[in-house]
């Protein structure tokens, strides 16, 4: 009888253990330090006094990643923040709200979202088996820790305000995503539009944003009022792996006349967005149309929803252009007669050969050959090889540089000078009609003559340094600067129209 009742106590006492081993731990920082699940975490926190503080004293909720989610990803220690709130939410609380505000409200807030069973944060899931509530050192005030499968990323490192989509728009180089990820063009058609506000209102929203590399002349001018609203999905907070695939959803466009709707897909290990246009969009695209997209850089979470960027504009159709009369850049030099003198440089030297490379796109400015017979009257003579001076004419990039948009980017930056990377330095815009180089300012004759590789800009000269020619001795170097002003001007006005002025290192070579 004893030997029962010994075996029933034992029995009651370790069930009680195990009932309690969530409060073997006081706090959330306890645990964490002490259990090697955690150890990515703690590491993460190791030099953050002011988040280990948070831990030991402070009510709130915590979402911990796994340890293998921070395998490969060096990560500044103040990201611990974007994994904390000071609101207490177990899991029956946190299913309710849409999102919770960081511990340092300089970050985005996090955005939950329910899929079927799922709980996701941001883009990562909770583990809801590991989820586990602590009281705070024997007070009413709780501490709540998730665990959770991937690290909260707010993309910006060090943000000084809770970024809105506007504001990553308007200075999206603050988020380090390199070079071939500028938005410029794009936000320069919202304000073009007077849109900028649907980009700074509050809610939660989606917007896709396309890059500059996705934006060619004929897009860039399709886009309008209508098209920028099929960019945004309104109330819905659609991160990447809780929403559905192949799932429509209706963007702002949408109404009497017009509809865009978008779904995400993926396909090969991409994310992509498949949508369909139709109506009067206000661009010439009238007819019912399927369009697509490439996700290059997904969930970027801003004050008022999530940002994805993607490879060209949303209901913006292609525009296939013919063999005739649309030519290639080097078959426009070939049949030109007025740019003869540059296409025979290029054949000497065999420079032409660059402009046959494919899948890149040219912009080419030609000097006319009037001024290559002007200077000649003159006596002068470039003092720079024919190869130096044809790399400094011809930009290559992904796409090409119309002065339409030229001048947007630099409408954009306050009308400092545009600087462009060329094949042999760099050449700057500023003016409407003017190429800027080594102060001088060359005219342009015809601009945006377009070819199926890219864009011709016809210059009333060429951009390079003329010396007498020998035997030649009588003019003085001043003299020399007012006869080429002359000839590569285009006229003898020395009045320039100054529409257009800088962005610094805008365009990146391929080679």
């Amino acid at each position: 009888m004893l030997l029962a009742r010994l075996e029933i106590s034992l029995a009651l006492v370790l069930t009680l253990f195990q009932n309690s081993e969530p409060e073997k731990y006081k706090t959330i920082y306890q645990k964490i330090q002490q259990e090697r699940a955690y150890s990515g975490f703690s590491e993460l926190m190791r030099n953050n006094r002011a988040a280990k503080l948070n831990l030991h004293f402070d009510a709130l909720t915590v979402f911990v990643p796994e340890n293998k989610a921070f395998k490969n990803r060096d990560l500044p220690s103040n990201i611990a923040f974007y994994h904390m709130s000071f609101e207490v939410k177990p899991l029956d609380k946190l299913k309710t709200v849409h999102f919770l505000r960081a511990a340092d409200p300089d970050f985005p807030p996090i955005w939950i979202t329910k899929s079927g069973k799922d709980i996701y944060v941001n883009n990562a899931r909770i583990l809801q088996e590991r989820s586990a509530n602590f009281s705070l050192r024997g007070n009413a005030s709780k501490q709540v820790l998730h665990v959770i499968d991937d690290i909260l990323d707010p993309v910006i490192a060090s943000p000084k305000f809770s970024p809105s989509a506007y504001d990553f728009l308007s200075s999206s180089e603050n988020w380090g995503l390199g070079p071939s990820k500028t938005v410029s063009s794009f936000f320069h058609k919202v304000q073009e539009n007077n849109q900028a506000d649907v980009y700074k209102q509050k809610g939660g929203h989606t917007f896709f944003i396309p890059v500059d590399s996705g934006i060619d002349p004929h897009k860039f001018k399709m886009l309008n009022r209508h098209t920028i609203y099929g960019h945004i999905v309104p109330d819905y907070v659609l991160f990447s792996r809780p929403t559905e695939k192949n799932s429509p959803y209706d963007t702002l466009a949408n109404d009497r006349f017009i509809y865009i709707i978008v779904s995400f897909e993926e396909k090969d290990d991409k994310l992509f967005v498949r949508g369909l246009a139709g109506g009067d969009l206000g661009n010439g695209n009238g007819a019912e149309g399927e369009f697509v997209a490439e996700v290059l850089v997904a969930n970027i979470p801003v004050k008022n929803g999530v940002v994805h960027l993607v490879s060209q504009p949303l209901s913006v159709f292609n525009r296939t252009l013919k063999p005739f009369p649309f030519l290639p850049v080097l078959n426009k030099i070939t049949s030109d007669p007025e740019l003869e003198v540059f296409y025979k440089m290029g054949e000497e030297t065999g420079f032409n050969k660059k402009l046959e490379e494919r899948h890149v796109r040219f912009t080419y400015f030609v000097p006319k050959d009037r001024a290559w017979l002007r200077t000649r009257k003159h006596d002068l003579e470039p003092s720079e090889t024919d190869l130096e001076i044809l790399s400094r004419h011809l930009v290559v990039s992904e796409v090409p540089y119309s002065m339409d948009r030229l001048l947007a980017l630099s409408r954009i930056n306050n009308y400092t000078d545009i600087q462009l990377d060329t094949e042999g330095g760099t050449d700057t815009i500023d003016g409407e009609f003017y190429v800027k180089w080594r102060n001088r300012y060359i005219k342009v004759i015809k601009a945006d003559y377009e070819c199926t590789n890219g864009l011709v800009h016809v210059l009333a000269g060429p951009m390079t340094v003329f010396k007498r020619r020998a035997g030649n001795e009588h003019y003085t170097p001043a003299e020399i600067k007012v006869k080429v002003d002359r000839v590569t001007a285009g006229n003898d006005s020395s009045t320039v129209s100054a529409y257009w002025r800088s962005l610094s290192n805008v365009l990146r070579n391929i080679f």
